[in-house]
């Protein structure tokens, strides 16, 4: 006779990357009104947003790179969940980071080529 077998400790579920998302609780970011005196940012300098995704952050109250460029995790989260039509769009696109580098006045490598009038 066989002694029973040991039972297999229960490994924790590997977490996968929806899952990990969905932890992180949505929290709305700050937003203005209207944009500066000084006008709004070029939003479509960011890889990602084209004209209609423009608009559609100006309405939801996003104008300036340094806005996007402080979004913490859960306030991405929300965005993502708020792009109608383009729901991820944010983070998949790195919209943080690029807003960072352009707030500074730097370029991307793709604002480079939007400047040089080979994307729009």
């Amino acid at each position: 006779t066989s002694a029973p077998k040991p039972k297999a400790a229960t490994k924790p579920k590997a977490v996968s990357k929806s899952d990990e998302k969905a932890t992180v609780a949505a929290k709305k970011p700050r937003t203005m009104k209207a944009p500066r005196k000084a006008g709004a940012d070029d939003l479509k300098l960011i890889k990602g947003v084209g004209p209609k995704l423009e608009k559609l952050l100006n309405t939801l109250g996003f104008y300036h790179f340094d806005q996007i460029a402080k979004w913490s995790a859960e306030e991405l989260s929300w965005v993502d969940d708020n792009l109608e039509g383009f729901k991820g769009r944010a983070s998949r696109d790195e919209w943080v980071s690029q807003a960072s580098t352009l707030a500074k006045g730097e370029m991307t490598e793709f604002s480079s080529r939007v400047k040089k009038g080979d994307v729009y």
